[in-house]
Parts: structure tokens; C-alpha cells; sequence
């Protein structure tokens, strides 16, 4: 059970935007929640950085030994259960490279995003 969210030809997210996910149904015991990012191509010294909508930080992606113009991956990142809020979550994700200033990824950076739940089953 998951929510996928793409993002075809846009940036991922608007410098002033959250990505708001679903969850699929309420966390019961033993649950819990994780963001997938899926990452393109992105160059050596950029990394994908990952928040709750008010900067609390979730994850990075900072892929090593991926060949250039190769898509780097999907990586999974355990979502707070204090940052669901009635069933959603918002997050803001970032690419970030040296003394750059932080920006919004591109649809080709970052391929999409989905939140899913793991954990124990009925």
C-alpha cells in the first residue's frame, strides 16, 4: 500500500511548496511509515535532501559510484510518526551541491516519491 506522486516536466517541488502524501490507511501497531525517493541522473557532488515541511530533516541521498547519466536509485527513509498529521505527510526535498544555494529538484532528478507502510499485518 502506497501513494505514488510524479512529477512530469515540473520541478518536484516550488521553493515555497511542500509534497503532501497520503498515507494509505492509518498506522497501526508495529507499523511504520517510509518516503521512497526515486533519483535520475544527478551529478557526483549533488544530494537529494529530504524534510518535514517545517526543516526537520528525514533523510539525504548522496549516491556514490553511480556512472554519469545513469538514475542513481531508489532510497527509502523512515517517515516520524510525529510528523503524520492527520494522515498525511509534507515534505520538502532539496538538491543541494557545495556552496550552492539549496533548490527544488527537477523532474529529472528526482523521478518520484512514494510514502508506503511497513510493519505488521491483520
Amino acid at each position: 500500500m502506497f501513494a505514488v506522486l510524479a512529477f512530469p516536466g515540473r520541478p518536484a517541488a516550488a521553493a515555497d511548496d511542500a509534497l503532501t502524501l497520503a498515507l494509505p490507511h492509518p498506522l497501526r501497531q508495529g507499523e511504520a511509515a517510509f518516503v521512497e525517493v526515486t533519483v535520475g541522473p544527478i551529478t557526483r557532488s549533488q544530494q537529494v535532501e529530504v524534510t518535514t515541511a517545517d526543516g526537520r530533516p528525514i533523510g539525504t541521498v548522496s549516491p556514490f559510484g553511480i556512472r554519469a547519466g545513469e538514475g542513481a536509485g531508489t532510497y527509502a527513509m523512515p517517515v516520524p510518526a510525529d510528523a503524520i498529521r492527520d494522515g498525511k505527510v509534507s515534505l520538502r526535498l532539496r538538491i543541494t551541491q557545495g556552496n550552492a544555494p539549496p533548490r527544488p529538484p527537477t523532474a529529472e532528478e528526482v523521478k518520484g516519491v512514494k510514502l508506503s507502510i511497513a510493519g505488521s499485518r491483520p
